[in-house]
Protein backbone atom coordinates (compact mmCIF):
# COMPACT_ATOMS: atom_id res chain seq x y z
CA UNK A 1 0.00 0.00 0.00
CA UNK A 2 2.77 2.31 0.43
CA UNK A 3 4.31 1.63 -2.91
CA UNK A 4 1.18 2.12 -4.55
CA UNK A 5 0.35 5.66 -2.55
CA UNK A 6 4.16 6.85 -2.97
CA UNK A 7 3.64 5.70 -6.97
CA UNK A 8 0.10 7.97 -6.73
CA UNK A 9 2.23 11.00 -5.44
CA UNK A 10 4.70 11.12 -7.61
CA UNK A 11 2.74 10.91 -10.67
CA UNK A 12 0.50 13.64 -9.73
CA UNK A 13 3.70 15.75 -9.29
CA UNK A 14 4.54 15.15 -12.70
CA UNK A 15 1.47 16.61 -13.77
CA UNK A 16 2.37 19.91 -16.05
CA UNK A 17 0.66 23.02 -15.41
CA UNK A 18 -1.98 22.85 -17.51
CA UNK A 19 -2.91 19.72 -16.39
CA UNK A 20 -3.13 20.41 -12.76
CA UNK A 21 -5.38 23.26 -13.62
CA UNK A 22 -7.58 21.18 -15.84
CA UNK A 23 -7.61 18.63 -13.21
CA UNK A 24 -8.28 20.69 -10.24
CA UNK A 25 -10.40 22.89 -12.11
CA UNK A 26 -8.69 26.41 -11.06
CA UNK A 27 -5.71 28.27 -11.95
CA UNK A 28 -3.98 30.88 -9.87
CA UNK A 29 -3.41 34.53 -11.23
CA UNK A 30 -1.40 36.87 -9.91
CA UNK A 31 -3.01 40.49 -9.27
CA UNK A 32 -1.23 43.88 -8.79
CA UNK A 33 -3.40 46.99 -8.22
CA UNK A 34 -3.59 48.83 -10.97
CA UNK A 35 -6.27 49.67 -12.79
CA UNK A 36 -7.59 49.34 -15.66
CA UNK A 37 -5.43 46.01 -15.68
CA UNK A 38 -6.74 45.23 -11.76
CA UNK A 39 -8.67 46.37 -9.13
CA UNK A 40 -10.13 45.18 -6.32
CA UNK A 41 -13.16 45.94 -5.34
CA UNK A 42 -13.45 47.21 -1.74
CA UNK A 43 -17.06 46.12 -1.32
CA UNK A 44 -17.11 42.77 -3.00
CA UNK A 45 -13.92 41.75 -2.52
CA UNK A 46 -13.97 40.80 -6.26
CA UNK A 47 -10.66 41.64 -8.60
CA UNK A 48 -12.11 43.72 -11.81
CA UNK A 49 -9.92 45.10 -15.39
CA UNK A 50 -8.79 43.95 -18.26
CA UNK A 51 -7.04 40.83 -16.90
CA UNK A 52 -9.69 39.36 -14.38
CA UNK A 53 -12.35 39.46 -17.18
CA UNK A 54 -10.07 38.37 -19.72
CA UNK A 55 -8.90 35.22 -17.52
CA UNK A 56 -12.08 34.46 -16.62
CA UNK A 57 -13.36 34.40 -20.26
CA UNK A 58 -10.47 32.23 -21.38
CA UNK A 59 -10.28 29.64 -18.62
CA UNK A 60 -14.09 29.79 -18.39
CA UNK A 61 -14.54 28.13 -21.32
CA UNK A 62 -12.98 25.07 -20.44
CA UNK A 63 -14.71 25.44 -16.58
CA UNK A 64 -11.44 26.52 -14.74
CA UNK A 65 -11.87 28.83 -12.00
CA UNK A 66 -10.00 31.71 -11.49
CA UNK A 67 -8.40 32.76 -7.86
CA UNK A 68 -6.36 36.21 -7.59
CA UNK A 69 -3.40 35.89 -5.31
CA UNK A 70 -2.15 39.25 -4.22
CA UNK A 71 1.84 40.83 -5.51
CA UNK A 72 3.30 43.57 -6.72
CA UNK A 73 5.07 43.90 -9.96
CA UNK A 74 8.90 43.87 -8.80
CA UNK A 75 7.94 40.47 -6.89
CA UNK A 76 5.62 38.83 -9.68
CA UNK A 77 7.91 36.80 -11.22
CA UNK A 78 9.33 35.79 -7.60
CA UNK A 79 6.12 34.70 -7.03
CA UNK A 80 5.75 32.48 -10.41
CA UNK A 81 8.82 31.18 -10.01
CA UNK A 82 8.04 30.05 -6.14
CA UNK A 83 4.44 28.35 -7.52
CA UNK A 84 2.32 30.87 -5.51
CA UNK A 85 0.19 31.83 -9.12
CA UNK A 86 0.32 30.10 -12.59
CA UNK A 87 -0.28 33.08 -14.48
CA UNK A 88 0.64 37.11 -14.27
CA UNK A 89 -1.24 38.75 -16.53
CA UNK A 90 -0.57 42.73 -18.01
CA UNK A 91 3.50 41.36 -17.51
CA UNK A 92 5.79 43.24 -20.20
CA UNK A 93 7.72 40.80 -21.61
CA UNK A 94 11.65 42.00 -20.97
CA UNK A 95 14.54 40.38 -22.55
CA UNK A 96 15.57 40.33 -18.01
CA UNK A 97 12.26 38.82 -17.39
CA UNK A 98 12.65 36.06 -20.10
CA UNK A 99 15.59 34.60 -18.67
CA UNK A 100 13.38 33.98 -15.36
CA UNK A 101 9.98 33.63 -16.65
CA UNK A 102 8.09 32.37 -19.71
CA UNK A 103 5.83 34.73 -21.83
CA UNK A 104 2.53 34.17 -24.36
CA UNK A 105 1.91 36.03 -27.27
CA UNK A 106 1.34 40.17 -27.19
CA UNK A 107 -2.15 40.88 -25.74
CA UNK A 108 -1.99 44.53 -26.69
CA UNK A 109 0.62 47.29 -26.57
CA UNK A 110 1.36 50.47 -24.80
CA UNK A 111 2.89 53.50 -25.00
CA UNK A 112 5.06 55.04 -22.13
CA UNK A 113 3.29 58.31 -21.14
CA UNK A 114 3.78 60.94 -18.83
CA UNK A 115 1.03 63.27 -17.17
CA UNK A 116 1.13 66.15 -15.45
CA UNK A 117 -0.53 69.88 -14.88
CA UNK A 118 -0.72 71.87 -17.95
CA UNK A 119 2.30 74.07 -16.48
CA UNK A 120 4.48 71.25 -15.63
CA UNK A 121 4.42 69.51 -18.63
CA UNK A 122 4.51 71.89 -21.29
CA UNK A 123 7.96 71.96 -23.47
CA UNK A 124 8.19 67.79 -22.51
CA UNK A 125 6.78 66.90 -25.71
CA UNK A 126 10.18 65.01 -26.53
CA UNK A 127 11.94 62.61 -24.52
CA UNK A 128 15.47 64.40 -24.86
CA UNK A 129 12.96 67.20 -23.06
CA UNK A 130 12.15 65.08 -20.25
CA UNK A 131 15.85 63.75 -19.54
CA UNK A 132 17.20 66.62 -17.84
CA UNK A 133 17.90 66.80 -14.04
CA UNK A 134 15.45 69.95 -13.54
CA UNK A 135 12.75 67.18 -14.40
CA UNK A 136 11.06 65.17 -11.29
CA UNK A 137 9.28 62.37 -12.27
CA UNK A 138 7.38 59.99 -10.11
CA UNK A 139 6.68 56.07 -10.98
CA UNK A 140 6.02 52.91 -9.78
CA UNK A 141 9.05 50.49 -8.06
CA UNK A 142 9.40 47.65 -10.08
CA UNK A 143 7.54 47.88 -13.56
CA UNK A 144 8.74 47.19 -16.62
CA UNK A 145 7.71 50.20 -17.84
CA UNK A 146 9.83 52.47 -15.05
CA UNK A 147 12.70 50.43 -15.11
CA UNK A 148 12.99 50.73 -19.56
CA UNK A 149 11.96 54.98 -18.82
CA UNK A 150 15.28 54.80 -16.54
CA UNK A 151 17.18 53.82 -19.34
CA UNK A 152 16.58 56.21 -21.71
CA UNK A 153 16.24 59.05 -19.13
CA UNK A 154 18.98 58.65 -16.71
CA UNK A 155 19.12 62.18 -16.08
CA UNK A 156 16.12 63.17 -14.62
CA UNK A 157 15.14 62.97 -11.09
CA UNK A 158 13.34 59.83 -10.06
CA UNK A 159 10.89 59.32 -6.86
CA UNK A 160 10.29 55.43 -7.09
CA UNK A 161 7.00 54.37 -4.97
CA UNK A 162 5.13 50.72 -4.36
CA UNK A 163 1.93 51.37 -6.05
CA UNK A 164 -0.40 53.41 -8.74
CA UNK A 165 -2.02 55.73 -6.34
CA UNK A 166 1.03 56.74 -4.50
CA UNK A 167 2.31 58.04 -7.58
CA UNK A 168 -0.17 60.12 -8.32
CA UNK A 169 -0.21 61.62 -4.40
CA UNK A 170 3.00 62.61 -5.46
CA UNK A 171 1.83 64.84 -8.55
CA UNK A 172 -0.98 65.53 -6.90
CA UNK A 173 0.95 67.37 -3.74
CA UNK A 174 3.71 68.80 -5.93
CA UNK A 175 6.65 67.12 -5.08
CA UNK A 176 6.99 65.82 -9.04
CA UNK A 177 6.12 67.43 -12.23
CA UNK A 178 4.94 64.53 -13.86
CA UNK A 179 4.50 60.85 -13.35
CA UNK A 180 5.13 58.29 -15.91
CA UNK A 181 3.36 54.43 -17.05
CA UNK A 182 1.97 53.55 -19.73
CA UNK A 183 -0.53 54.65 -21.53
CA UNK A 184 -3.84 52.80 -20.65
CA UNK A 185 -3.23 53.74 -16.83
CA UNK A 186 -2.89 57.15 -17.23
CA UNK A 187 -5.27 57.76 -19.58
CA UNK A 188 -7.78 56.30 -16.92
CA UNK A 189 -6.32 58.66 -14.60
CA UNK A 190 -7.15 61.80 -16.54
CA UNK A 191 -10.69 60.25 -16.91
CA UNK A 192 -11.20 59.97 -13.40
CA UNK A 193 -9.77 62.89 -11.51
CA UNK A 194 -10.62 65.29 -15.34
CA UNK A 195 -7.28 67.19 -14.63
CA UNK A 196 -3.39 67.14 -15.89
CA UNK A 197 -2.45 66.69 -18.97
CA UNK A 198 -1.30 63.38 -21.03
CA UNK A 199 1.65 63.43 -23.09
CA UNK A 200 3.49 61.02 -25.68
CA UNK A 201 6.95 62.31 -26.04
CA UNK A 202 8.34 61.56 -28.95
CA UNK A 203 10.19 59.03 -30.60
CA UNK A 204 7.60 57.18 -29.27
CA UNK A 205 8.05 53.93 -27.22
CA UNK A 206 5.83 51.20 -26.55
CA UNK A 207 6.01 48.14 -24.51
CA UNK A 208 4.36 44.97 -25.27
CA UNK A 209 1.27 43.76 -22.38
CA UNK A 210 1.54 39.48 -22.14
CA UNK A 211 0.71 37.20 -19.53
CA UNK A 212 4.03 36.08 -17.87
CA UNK A 213 4.60 32.16 -16.29
CA UNK A 214 6.60 29.75 -15.43
CA UNK A 215 9.62 28.80 -17.97
CA UNK A 216 8.56 24.94 -17.62
CA UNK A 217 5.30 25.75 -18.64
CA UNK A 218 5.07 24.71 -22.49
CA UNK A 219 1.78 23.36 -22.49
CA UNK A 220 0.43 26.15 -20.89
CA UNK A 221 1.48 28.73 -22.73
CA UNK A 222 0.15 27.21 -25.87
CA UNK A 223 -3.01 26.95 -24.52
CA UNK A 224 -2.68 30.83 -23.64
CA UNK A 225 -1.34 31.50 -27.23
CA UNK A 226 -4.28 29.72 -28.57
CA UNK A 227 -6.75 31.13 -26.47
CA UNK A 228 -5.96 34.77 -26.35
CA UNK A 229 -5.97 34.49 -30.43
CA UNK A 230 -9.19 32.82 -30.87
CA UNK A 231 -10.33 35.79 -28.38
CA UNK A 232 -8.90 38.46 -30.30
CA UNK A 233 -10.52 37.15 -33.78
CA UNK A 234 -13.93 36.87 -32.00
CA UNK A 235 -13.59 40.64 -30.57
CA UNK A 236 -13.67 40.06 -27.38
CA UNK A 237 -10.22 41.17 -26.26
CA UNK A 238 -11.10 44.56 -27.76
CA UNK A 239 -14.40 44.76 -26.64
CA UNK A 240 -12.93 44.06 -22.30
CA UNK A 241 -10.21 46.91 -23.42
CA UNK A 242 -13.22 49.13 -24.70
CA UNK A 243 -15.01 48.40 -21.41
CA UNK A 244 -12.24 50.11 -19.28
CA UNK A 245 -10.60 52.44 -21.67
CA UNK A 246 -13.20 53.22 -24.43
CA UNK A 247 -10.24 52.89 -27.37
CA UNK A 248 -7.98 50.22 -28.64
Amino acid sequence: MAIIGLTHTVSAQDKNDLERITSTKVVRVGAIEAFPYYRKDLASGEWEGIIPDLTRLMFGSIGVKVEFVPTEWGTAAAGLQSDKFDLVGGFNATPQRALAVGFSGIVADSKISIVGLTDKVKGLTTWDAVNTPTVKIAAVDGASTTRAAQAFLPKATWTLVKSTDAMVLEMESGRVDVILSNEPTLALFLKAKKKGELVIPTPVRAQPINFGMRKNSKELQEWVNIALEYYKISGDVTAIWNKYLGTN
